[in-house]
Order: C-alpha cells, then structure tokens, then sequence
C-alpha cells in the first residue's frame, strides 16, 4: 500500500498518531495480532479500530488463507454507554471513507471496496442488548466491518446463544462472529472469563477439530491498562519498546498530570440519610464554587447516582445535573448524550453557559471520550478507580486536576464482602490511606495521576496487587461436548450449557429487554399480541435490565436498585427476591420471539432470559432506569416506537391512534384525524386529506392550540401514501413504502416475512432464485476457498424450490386460489401478505396447509431428487447443498418442524431449465423430514464434523445472507433482474 499509518490517520483526524499507533500498524500490517496492547489509560488506544481498518486494506489483496487482518472488528467492553461511544467514533471513521476523493483515505477506501465487491467501503454496527443496531455489517459477510458490543452480546453469538434474537437467526451470527473477525477486548480485566472462553474458540477452530476447516483469520487481542502479569514478553505490546512507544508531547502531558485525591472517611449519621450521598452533593458544590465547570460524581449504585443527583437537584438551581447510568434505552441515551457532549468531551469542549455535575456509575470507567475539571468517587477497587481517574483531566492540564475518594465506615466494617468489588475495595482503601501523604491542612492526599500511580503499583508484590483488583471468576473449561449441545439451535438441545458462565464465570445475571408501548391497553390483553406484531420492537426503544428484577417489578414488588452497572455482575438481592417469586403471578406483557412464537405472559417464569418483553406504558419505568427523551410519545412519554424505527433506517411508520398521539389532540385537524382514522372503514381519500389539514396547521395567535412537533410531521408526510393497516386498538397505522436504505436493521425475525417482497411487487420464483444464486457466487468467490463456491451457489438456486407446493402458492396469493391458478408463472413474494399473525393463519388454514409446514424442507427434497448435485467419492458437497438447503431458515439443526401432512398435493414446475413432477405418491415415499430417519440430523453431524462447528455455520450464514441481500438488491434496483 502506498499510504503509511501516519498518512492515514494525519487524513483521518488531522493530526499526526502517536509513536505507538505508528508501531503496531507497523506490525499487524503484516502479520497477526499480538495477544496483549499494554498501554495506560488516555492513551489514545481505540485507535486500534483505525489500525484494524488499516491493516486490513493493507492485506485487501491477499489470498484468503495469507491473509491474517480480519475484515470484521469488534471492538467489546462491559459498559453499555461506552459501546455508543466507540460506535459513534467508528461511525464517524466509516463515514470519512465513504466519501473520500483523494488521498490516503481514497486509497484505503477503495481497497476496503474490492475486498467487499459493494459501493461502501466500511459498515459499522452496534451490539448492545436486545436486537441489533445494524449499518450493513450483518447483511454482506465480504464486508468489512467494525462493530461495537457488550461482551454478552458477541459472547452470546459466538456460543450460538445471541441475547435477544430468535435462535433460528443464532448460527448466521456464530459463524460472523466466529469467521473473519477480530475481537478486541476493551479492559480485559473486566472480563477475564469471557477471555478464556475466546482462547477456547481459538483451539477448537484448529484443524484438530475439523476435518476441513475454513481458512479465516480469527484472533483476539487485549486491550488494558492492567493487562495480567507474567506473559510472555514477545506476547505483549509494546514490550520493551514502551519508552519509545509513549515517547509523545502530547501523551507526556496526559500521563504526568497530577491528580491530587483527597481520602475522606465518612461515619454515620444522626439521620437516616447516605453520608455519602451527603458528601459527594455537597463536595460538587464546593467544587463548583471554586470555579469548575464540569464536575464528575462516580459511584458504585444505581440508588447511590440517583439519591446524589436528587440531592443535587434539591440544594441548588443554578447548575445543570446530568443523571448518566447504563439503564437507558439507546434513543434516550443519544438524546442526553447529544444535548451534553458538546460540553464535556474531552477535545475542544464547549464552555457550558452554568456549571455541570455529571452524577455517573461504572457506565463512564471505560473508553468514555469525556472530561471533567474534578472528581468525586465511592472508593471501589484499585483498577477501578484507576480508570475512573482516566476521565479527570483526560488530555492532561497545566494544573494539579482535584479530586476525593469516598468511603463509608459501614462498607469498611461490613462482614460480607461487596457484591461488586468484593474484599478489594476494602484492601485499596488500606492501601491508598499507607501511600497517602498530608498536605498543608492535614488531609489525605494520593496522586492518581497515570505516571504517579504507576509508579506505585510497580512497588506492589503480584499477591498484593491481585487482592487490589476487583475478584475475576474463571469461566468453566469448555469442553466440545457443550459445543455439541450449544451448535443444536433448531430446537435447542435440552438441557444445554449456561452461557452466561462462559462469559462472566458467575451465574448470572440473565437480562432481559423491555420496550414500553402506549398503544396497549391495561384492560384488555387479547389484541397484545396483534398490536404488537404489526409494529414489531426496533433496538432503540429497549432498555436492558436484570431478568430477576424484571420479574419483581412486573409482580409490583420492586425494591431499592443496589446493583451496579457493569454488565455480568450477580444481581444477588434479585435472584434471592425471585427465588421466593419464580411462577408466581406478575402483570401481564407480551414475550416477543417473531409473529408466530410470541405470547402473552403473567407467570414469571414465562420470561427467559435473552427475552425481549413488551409492556404498557402505564406500567412506568421507575425502578428499571431513567428515560430522557422529550420526543416520546403517549400519555407517559415513555414510547420510542416511531423513532427508533426510522433511527436504524427502516420506511417511516405512524400510529393514528388516541394513546399514543394523546399529548397533541389539542390541535384540532390531528384530532379529526384520530377520530376518522378510529371510524369504521375509513377511505384513503378522507384520510390523505385530513393529513394534509394536518401538515397546513398552523397557529393563529398564542392561544390557539400548537400542532404536532416538526419530526413527526416530517414521519406523517412520509407514510401518508403508504400501506393504510387497521389498529387493533383503534385507528390506523401508516407504513410508508420508501424503501429502507440499504443499511438499516435487518428484522431478526425475517424468516417470519419470507413470504412478504420487499419490492412491493410479486417476485417471481425463477427471478428471486436467480438472485440469490447471483449474489452467492459474488459472497462465495470473496468468502470460500473455490471448491466450496460451486455447492453454495447450487444450493441458492434450490433454496425455494418448495414454495412451487400449489398451496404454499395460493398462501402467496392470500388464499386466492383463481388467483393462484391464472398466475403465469410461480411466485417467491408477495407484496400483500398480510403482517397480522391472526390474518396469516386464516390463509393458512384456507389453504390447506398444514401447521409447521416448511417450504425449505420440500425444497431440500426437490433438490436431491431433480438438482445436478455434486459428484465424489464422499459425496460430501452433495451433503453440503442439501443440508444448506434445509437450514436456510434456522431449522434441521438438527431436526425439522414436526409436521403432519398425510395427502400432499402433486408438485409441477421448470426451475433452472430444470422441469420438475412429483406426484403425491412419491412424496409420501421418502420418509417425512421431521423423522430421524429422514437423514437431515446425519447429514449435519456429517457437515459439523467436516467443516467445524462454525465453520458450518459460517457457510449457512452464506446463503441466508444471499437470500436477504437478493431481496433488499430488487429494491434498490427497482425490481430489475
């Protein structure tokens, strides 16, 4: 490559990188990873994600099996906020290349272009609970990707349990995570079980473990400030170089700022208040008193951050107090971020109008871009606190940057340990009062600045320093006998390993996501389901919390949150609570797993965790998190729904409902609107043109009632000439038919819509399987080694063969059996599927087909009996398109859908130039694919021992891909074949 690092990151940020940036592209540029970036805090290290990207171009032209630079980077740290950080960062970089003209930065786009075969030289994604926020990295596997993600998240998915999605969808995400990928692990000393279990995935990817594996790089790299001790030098960067590396004005002036930190013991008191809570809001103000901007509060409790920012919030008026937990939905956290970033980050800051008191948990330790002007901790754990004190003068200051370390004597005396920190916080309080020093008015004082603790901690024993450092669990040993359980997805094997354990070492804690709608009435549950299924759950909208607490708050028995914010900590009060109230009764909500696997709930034991639940909003969020977001809509401002849909790039959708729009009926032509929209059988025409009375409003004097906020508008405009959908509870629901651009989130529920053409328009057969055969060879000739791309691409044109069955054909034609006979050729998709569950299994039942009844099975029959399938001696490629066939909608891993079909119809068609007959004699020949004598289990052990566990999983995710990628490549070419 012509560019440099230096060139490219001078182009990149404007600036030149630091000697250490420069080094290790130096080295990844060709040849892998190492295992350990030993760097301190404020060192600039998620410039790794530039240097992923760099050495990836570098390497664009290799042959797969020479290249060592992964074309997926995940960068994974155990903070939900600092994940949206790092892909804002990451967004921003994508963004640059994509429009580049000239320069490094064109030279690198371009390679990153031909290693994907697509117009966009670098997607970006973001993993951080409940479903996927996605910019396209999960829909084309050549391309090139970073991607943002809690250690549940990916952990999950590499063990083919993704939190949050339907496990149909678990093995494309196993085989992406699994293949191509490099795992930077953010602050690996948050996460040293999760850490093991990638050094297990990275011995059973050997060769010792498949007969064949794929060539893909995979690889991991720890990224920490307190990397473990005792690892080999040549293992760790940068080594012995580390003077030379850190050898920067820029990073001198970082590292050797002081940070003078005053210990103060707090006793109880007389009242039953917090003295911490006391100290800490009291502090801020003396803070802010002197003259400091942006004052930072840390502690170790939700309850403790809320209790100080109420405090705040009662002692004074003349500052703003920012409440900042990982309890917050995405949409509301990018709506506080957004209004205070431009304040706190740390490179060029806004000077802020009144003083700022961020009141924050573990949320902010890690990779957050922001700064303050002083600092109040809880005492925690050594390595804690040494990461909170990386946000105090984070690009360094010409003056000592102030700040307090907080304890109280009840959790110095306490006889059980801390729940979080364990007995280390405890031992770093005795060991910071033996380091500290008195200044001038007889205070406790230690330097917390980088150099300055570093120097310290060097002088501490590896016994001493482990018992300073928050307690790390080890992660069960992973045996292939779990991996043989965890790869069975379809249905999932019974019992199966707890996931969990494998990422955290701890049992626990299963969350759970829980999105709030205004639309669902209290009174009566049985349209939940309906309501929901036409406007299925988006990312945004989601809040992450503890499946225990969950569970207490639905049976109206919350309690104080004296949890943490980091994600894997044991919830132990809850689990204890729900011990009591496991199958006890809760309020009722709906457990969404796609439109036809979802339910009405009220027995706690009902909700799993991974699960995504949806409630009413009446039911609140107190006691879950913190909502922030003046744009929601509904009575208690609590629904995302609109939002969050067109936040990921989906076609506008509006609900004309009374509940969610209640906070505007004021305005009279949206009420009119509501009130037409609720009538019997409204017309287009009367709708469309009580829309545009709505959009021509506008207020005559002061008094007169104000229209709806400019956004929404914006969203009606869009939606009013699309799909009209009646509202289960009233009124309609408006679907705009623009096309969603080419990165929004892929529904991960979308083998549910198989049926549906995102064109609009009928896709025939022939067309649709040609497609995807087309963008399988393009996948397969980036992807695959070339004896494989043959088999991938057959098995794309027979993936839906089935759907020629005559009544899967009337289902496409919405139980028109005219229809279905005088249509000139057989079609794949349908514009006029309907999205209502209840409507859809009526045309089911009309038609005649039976429950469970899968298309792709029928296919896989299709295909064996009339496809030029590929010859050997093993006849193991053959096995290879069948099974990729079959499993082309998550099933037959390693069993098919139970299903009774005793009188099939006979099948007629020309695929391919391929004329196929099968009578209802013949198909009742072969043993039906659900049975255990079909061959379909055989065929995937068969498969699994060949190609390894996710390397079979990878060349499944292949042909899902092409399939979805076909669809979405009809609408952005307007239906041209």
């Amino acid at each position: 490559m012509n560019c440099s690092f230096a060139e490219f990151s001078q182009a990149l940020w404007g600036h030149e990188p630091f000697p250490w940036q420069i080094m290790l592209a130096e080295i990844v540029a060709r040849e892998p990873w190492p295992a350990v970036v030993d760097l301190p805090t404020a060192s600039g290290k998620t410039a790794c994600i530039d240097i992923a990207v760099y050495a990836l171009a570098a390497q664009a032209h290799y042959p797969l099996e020479k290249r060592s630079a992964p074309r997926r980077i995940w960068l994974v740290v155990d903070r939900r906020i600092v994940v949206d950080e790092a892909f804002r960062r990451a967004s921003e970089l994508a963004d640059k290349l994509a429009r580049a003209e000239d320069g490094p930065l064109k030279e690198v786009a371009d390679r990153l272009r031909d290693l994907s075969g697509t117009g966009r030289p670098l997607s970006v994604g973001r993993l951080r609970g409940g479903t996927l926020r996605d910019d396209g990295w999960a829909r084309i596997p050549s391309q090139p990707a970073v991607i943002t993600s809690t250690v549940d998240q990916v952990g999950s998915r590499l063990l083919f349990r993704g939190y949050g999605h339907s496990l149909l969808s678990a093995p494309i995400f196993a085989g992406l995570a699994a293949n191509d990928s490099l795992i930077i692990l953010d602050e690996a000393h948050c996460a040293v079980p999760f850490m093991q279990t990638l050094q297990a995935i990275r011995t059973y990817r050997a060769p010792a473990w498949a007969e064949e594996p794929l060539p893909s790089p995979f690889g991991f790299v720890l990224m920490s400030a307190t990397p473990p001790r005792g690892l080999p030098s040549e293992s760790v960067f940068p080594g012995l170089e580390r003077e030379r590396a850190l050898d920067h004005p820029v990073l001198h002036r970082r590292l050797r700022t002081s940070k003078p930190a005053e210990l103060v013991f707090l006793e109880p008191r007389q009242v039953d208040a917090d003295p911490l809570v006391i100290e800490a809001a009291q502090r801020a103000e003396r803070f802010v008193g002197e003259g400091r901007r942006r004052v930072a509060i840390m502690v170790n409790r939700v309850r403790t951050a809320r209790e100080v920012a109420a405090k705040l919030q009662d002692m004074s008026q003349d500052r703003d107090v920012v409440l900042l937990t990982g309890r917050i939905r995405p949409l509301d956290r990018d709506a506080l971020v957004e209004k205070w970033i431009s304040y706190l980050k740390a490179n060029s800051p806004r000077e802020p109008e009144r003083p700022i008191v961020v009141v924050a948990t573990q949320c902010l330790e890690v990779g957050a871009d922001f700064s303050f002007d002083a600092l109040i901790t809880e005492c925690a754990s050594l390595d804690a606190l040494r990461q909170r004190f990386g946000r105090l003068a984070r690009l360094g200051s010409d003056e000592p940057a102030v700040g307090a370390i907080l304890v109280r004597r009840a959790d110095i005396d306490a006889k059980q340990p801390d729940p979080i920190y364990g007995r280390s916080l405890v031992d770093t309080w005795k060991w910071l009062q033996s380091e500290a020093t008195s200044d001038l008015e007889g205070r406790l004082v230690v330097d917390m600045g980088v150099e300055a603790l570093e120097r310290r901690i060097q002088s501490v024993s590896a016994e001493d320093l482990a018992s300073l450092l928050a307690p790390r669990s080890d992660a069960p040993v992973l045996l292939p006998a779990h991996l043989d359980l965890l790869c069975q997805t379809a249905p999932a094997a019974h019992p199966e390993p707890d996931v969990s354990l494998y990422l955290h070492g701890q049992p626990g804690p299963p969350e759970v996501s829980v999105v709030w709608r205004s639309d669902l009435p209290t009174t009566d549950t049985r349209q939940w389901l309906e309501i929901v299924a036409l406007c299925p759950p988006v990312s945004g909208e989601m809040l992450q919390a503890s499946l225990w607490r969950v569970r207490s708050w639905l049976a109206e028995a919350a309690t104080v949150d004296e949890s943490g914010d980091v994600e894997g900590l044991q919830d132990r009060e809850g689990l204890e609570e729900n011990r009591e109230r496991f199958g006890k009764r809760i309020r009722p909500c709906v457990v969404w797993r796609g439109r036809e696997r979802s339910s009405v709930v009220v027995e706690a034991a009902e909700i799993l965790p991974g699960d995504v639940i949806v409630v009413p909003a009446a039911y609140g969020i107190e006691w879950l998190g913190q909502a922030s977001n003046g744009r929601a809509l509904g009575r208690e401002g609590l629904d995302l729904f609109e939002l969050a849909r067109v936040a990921v790039g989906q076609s506008a959708v509006v609900r004309l409902n009374e509940a969610v729009l209640t906070h505007w009926l004021d305005c009279p032509p949206l009420r009119n609107l509501v009130e037409l929209a609720a009538a019997p059988a409204p017309l287009r025409k009367e709708i469309q043109d009580a829309i545009q009375e709505v959009l021509d409003y506008h207020r005559r004097d002061e008094e007169s009632p104000p229209p709806p906020p400019e956004w929404w508008l914006q969203l009606l405009d869009a939606a009013r000439d699309g799909k009209m959908v009646e509202h289960p509870a009233g009124g309609l629901i408006l679907v705009a038919r623009t096309p969603r651009r080419s990165g929004a989130e892929p529904d991960l529920f979308a083998d549910d819509d198989d049926l549906a053409s995102a064109a609009h328009r009928v896709v025939a057969l022939e067309e649709h399987s040609h497609l995807v055969r087309r963008a399988a060879e393009k996948i397969a000739k980036r992807c695959l080694p070339v004896h494989l791309q043959d088999a991938l691409a057959l098995a794309a044109l027979w993936h839906d063969a089935g759907k020629l069955d005559p009544r899967f054909q009337v289902l496409l034609h919405q139980g028109d059996e005219v229809a279905a006979a005088g249509a000139p050729v057989p079609i794949a998709k349908s514009p006029t599927v309907p999205t209502s569950p209840s409507q859809r299994r009526a045309i089911r039942e009309a038609t005649g087909l039976p429950e469970n009844f899968r298309h792709e099975m029928l296919s896989m029959d299709l295909a064996q009996r009339f496809a030029a399938l590929p010859s050997g001696p093993s006849g193991i490629l053959a096995d290879l398109v069948l099974h990729l066939v079959a499993s082309h909608h998550g099933h037959a891993r390693p069993f098919a859908p139970v299903v009774a079909d005793p009188s099939p119809p006979p099948v007629s068609g020309v695929l391919a130039g391929v004329e196929i007959r099968l009578s209802p004699e013949a198909r009742l020949e072969s043993p039906p694919a659900c049975r255990v004598d079909s061959g379909i289990p055989e065929r995937f052990w068969r498969l699994t021992r060949r190609y390894g566990w996710w390397g079979l999983a990878y060349l499944e995710a292949l042909l899902r891909l092409a399939d979805w990628y076909a669809s979405n490549f009809v609408v952005r070419e307007g239906g041209a074949s």
